[in-house]
């Protein structure tokens, strides 16, 4: 009766302490979420040229495309890179091309030059690489340069440079209208 007693109270003992363990304990432990893959980061370049251009001649767009691996950057081949033109004034930006990097991790796209704007190359990224984008803006003019703003590549301009009248409005980027403010430039030459 003692050694029937002992076995019923061990068999209870076991029936409460499995009751009592989680499911899974013994087991693997479940699988959790897969490590996130982090991802290089990435350098893309804009060049926009010829700056300032005449109305309908050729705007080329180039530029780069590399990310940093292992501490070095190294060229981003046979990836897109797409051209967006954001044109000045309120008209919104637009995608106008899609262009295939080469092995060297450089794009080259010809565009014919209709109006001053912003030209955007944007890298959309992956798991691997982050997305990035550069910009370049370039004037676009109908008479002469003196209807762009003065930069870098389109200097200062005096009226013995334009040598002839010329209509400035009211963007008189290079000062050539005088002291009268009539929108006309250079009117010693008329």
């Amino acid at each position: 009766m003692i050694r029937r007693t002992v076995i019923t109270l061990v068999s209870v003992l076991a029936l409460a302490l499995t009751a009592s363990m989680p499911a899974h304990a013994g087991s693997a432990p479940a699988p959790g979420p897969a490590p996130a893959v982090i991802a290089n980061p990435t350098n893309v370049t804009a060049n926009a040229k010829p700056e300032p251009v005449a109305k309908g001649k050729t705007i080329t767009v180039t530029g780069t495309l590399k990310h940093k691996k292992n501490g070095q950057w190294r060229p981003l081949g046979a990836q897109l890179v797409t051209v967006h033109f954001d044109p000045a004034g309120s008209d919104r930006s637009r995608k106008v091309a899609m262009v295939r990097t080469t092995r060297t991790g450089s794009y080259t796209r010809t565009f014919t030059a209709a109006r001053s704007g912003k030209w955007t190359a944007k890298y959309a990224g992956n798991r691997f690489n982050r997305a990035d984008s550069a910009a370049d803006a370039v004037c676009v003019y109908g008479s002469g340069r003196w209807q762009c703003p003065v930069s870098p590549t389109n200097p200062d301009l005096d009226c013995d440079d334009v040598r002839q009248r010329v209509w400035v409005g009211t963007n008189d980027y290079h000062r050539l209208d005088g002291n009268d403010n009539d929108g006309w430039g250079c009117e010693s030459y008329s």
